[in-house]
């Protein structure tokens, strides 16, 4: 298994609090070193940089998150946190268009990329929206196959996951698939094992979170608490089992925490998410 980390793991020590979190007694820098840095020094395969607390395009050095990061492989997660809102932000498939270049230029061959954010869920019939991201889809994945490069689309809150297969399927692009969050999907009312079996064939790589009950939070915006996993209600296991085939062709298992608890300690929740994750075997069901 190829173990990686979701630099949104630390956003309080960025600076960035969501409803409910309290602040981080430490800070890192928004730049291409701070967190990057910080999640390599774990000593993982994979360091996913969420773009949205990096310098604005075009001031961004890709090559020095690389640097940051090695020897682990970078793989931006760009779009944060409403992506090309499902084809109507032109300028959001711009900086996309931008990404896949630069990306490629500094040697990062996947990216993590979202269509919409939660916010905007429920807004829009699922068929208006597939519409409007196809062509735009198809262009962005077009371009990234000329760079060699792979997107892989997240389940961010925003759609369930028949909603994302159908896109994939749709195209059928070789260059596009998918990011499945766990705990995303049971925002949007999936159950995480059953959305990872639809999403299986196009897996590119996973964010895994275990979480609290939905119904044990102010707020359902924000979504439910990230705990260590199996203190939660995600069946982390049998997830790894379903994408077992995806992850033994080396789609990344990233840990990701979403919202913090009061009190919370970053360090201590993703190192502990590691150890469970170094110590586990894959067994296909």
């Amino acid at each position: 298994m190829r173990i990686g980390i979701d630099t949104y793991s630390f956003h309080r020590m960025l600076g960035f609090l969501r409803e409910g979190e309290d602040a981080s007694d430490e800070r890192v820098a928004l730049d291409e070193r701070g967190a990057i840095a910080l999640a390599a020094g774990f000593g993982v395969d994979v360091v996913a940089a969420q773009t949205c607390f990096l310098p604005p395009v075009p001031h961004v050095n890709v090559s020095a998150c690389v640097e940051a990061a090695a020897p682990a492989e970078l793989v931006p997660s760009w779009g944060a946190p409403n992506g090309l809102e499902f084809g109507a932000n032109i300028s959001a498939a711009v900086e996309l268009e931008w990404w896949i270049d630069a990306s490629a230029a500094a040697g990062c061959r996947l990216l993590r990329i979202v269509l919409g954010g939660p916010a905007m869920r429920g807004l829009e019939p699922d068929a208006v929206r597939t519409e409007r991201s196809l062509p735009v889809l198809q262009r962005v994945a077009d371009r990234a196959e000329r760079r060699g490069v792979r997107l892989a689309i997240e389940n961010h809150g925003d759609t369930g996951a028949a909603h994302v297969a159908d896109i994939l399927a749709r195209l059928s692009h070789p260059s596009l698939g998918s990011c499945f969050d766990t705990a995303n999907a049971l925002r949007t009312g999936d159950d995480p094992v059953d959305a990872a079996r639809i999403l299986e064939p196009w897996v590119f790589m996973l964010h895994l979170k275990d979480v609290e009950p939905l119904d044990r939070q102010q707020s359902h915006v924000n979504g439910p608490c990230s705990v260590p996993y199996g203190d939660g209600v995600v069946p982390i296991e049998r997830v790894l089992d379903v994408l077992a085939a995806p992850i033994a062709l080396g789609a990344p298992v990233c840990v990701e925490l979403g919202q913090l608890p009061r009190g919370a300690d970053e360090r201590a929740m993703v190192g502990a998410s590691l150890a469970w994750l170094r110590g586990r075997a894959i067994t296909p069901r």
